[in-house]
Parts: structure tokens; C-alpha cells; sequence
């Protein structure tokens, strides 16, 4: 019992970098842009409560972000640029918000952002989102990094986009911070398991099953091999 306790904590939250939510558009994106240059951990933990924003076949959906991971580049053995860079991982060696997009097993895309400085290939992988009321969605629609990709319509083709390019058709905006974060270890890798970078709204009902355990549980296909 006290090792699965200490596989995850709760940390409460502090004023978030996003606050005030009523700022006016351009600062609110200045003040993403500055959280995505951060690293990658500092990026994850950010981005709980933030809102993803898709717009596609004539429909605007959007999704509060509840559960993230962070990998952290050339040093981190469970990342895709472990290796070095390839043709596929090549946004994630652009600027901090360029989108991410790989498919794992032929069946489920995952999305990721680009964060941190110049020539630091940190990623956070988008693990699962909270539909916004109004969006027509169930609560579980965008729960796991599959399931919210089919529901947002998210596929390889975003890969290389950046999320504040001009007529960006996924972008990002401030949201509701959570009350408090958890942090875990990543879910679902063999490499670096042991490392607490998985940070999640406890309180929300659209984080993935494996949320109290903090443990991997079956979930290894949502993410591929780096």
C-alpha cells in the first residue's frame, strides 16, 4: 500500500501564469506562448486546464486539457528523439506549439506539442480533455490520447502545423485551472517508467482509468516505441 501511494501526489495549485482568464486575446496567447517555452515539465503541468481548440468539417470543438506527459528530448529514453531526429519527428525540433501528430499501431494517432528553448526537443503528449459544455460531446469523448484525437479529427496531416500559425484549425486558448494537480509516473512505456513526469485534474471525470494508480495498466499501445 505505501508504494502505490507514493506513485502519485497531489499538488495543490498555485496563481497560474494563465491568470487572469478575462485578459484580452493577444496577451492570453503571449502568455501560452511563454508557457510552452518552458520545460517540458513546467509545460505539462501548465497546460492542465488549458483548451484545445479544433475546428474541421464545418464544426468549432473544444476540450479542456485534464491529463498531459512530459518527455524530455535526447536525454529522456522514452522519447521519440532518443535516437536523434528523423523525418517524423522533426516538429518536434521547431518552435515551442508546433503540433505533433504520430500514429501508433496503424490504429491510434497521439497528439503532442512542441515545448522548451532553442534546439531542445521537448514534448508533451496530450493525453486526454474535458469536452466543454455546449460541444454536444459525452464526458468521455476525448479520454486517452486515441480517443481524443478520433474525436477531434486529429491525424498525421496536423503534424509540422503550429498551433498559432495564421487560420490555425487547432489552436490553443487559457481555461479553467484545476483546483489541484497530480503528478505520476508516464503510463503505458517500458523506458524511464520510473519517472514522475505524467500530470493530471484529479477532479475531472475525462482522466484516463489508470489515474489513482499511476501505474501502466494495459495502455502501451497509446503510445509507440521511441
Amino acid at each position: 500500500m505505501a508504494a502505490r501511494r507514493a506513485a502519485t501526489s497531489i499538488v495543490r495549485r498555485v496563481p497560474s501564469p494563465l491568470e487572469p482568464r478575462k485578459s484580452p486575446p493577444g496577451r492570453g496567447r503571449a502568455r501560452l506562448r511563454a508557457l510552452l517555452s518552458r520545460p517540458a515539465a513546467e509545460a505539462a503541468r501548465g497546460l492542465i486546464g488549458c483548451v484545445l481548440v479544433r475546428r474541421a468539417r464545418g464544426r468549432t470543438l473544444s476540450a479542456r486539457i485534464v491529463e498531459a506527459e512530459a518527455y524530455l528530448g535526447a536525454t529522456d529514453p522514452a522519447a521519440h528523439v532518443f535516437r536523434g531526429k528523423t523525418p517524423r519527428t522533426a516538429p518536434l525540433f521547431g518552435p515551442p506549439g508546433t503540433v505533433y501528430v504520430y500514429l501508433v499501431y496503424g490504429l491510434h494517432h497521439c497528439l503532442n506539442l512542441a515545448v522548451d528553448g532553442p534546439g531542445v526537443a521537448g514534448c508533451v503528449l496530450i493525453r486526454a480533455a474535458e469536452p466543454l459544455a455546449g460541444s454536444g460531446l459525452p464526458e468521455g469523448a476525448c479520454r486517452g490520447p486515441g480517443r481524443l484525437c478520433r474525436t477531434l479529427s486529429i491525424d498525421t496531416r496536423l503534424s509540422g502545423r503550429h498551433l498559432f500559425e495564421r487560420g490555425a484549425t487547432l489552436t490553443l486558448r487559457p481555461g479553467r485551472p484545476p483546483r489541484r494537480v497530480a503528478v505520476s509516473r508516464r503510463i503505458g512505456i517500458r523506458h524511464a517508467a520510473d519517472r514522475r513526469l505524467r500530470f493530471y485534474d484529479p477532479d475531472s471525470p475525462a482522466v484516463s482509468a489508470e489515474r489513482r494508480a499511476g501505474i501502466s495498466s494495459g495502455a502501451a499501445q497509446q503510445r509507440g516505441n521511441p
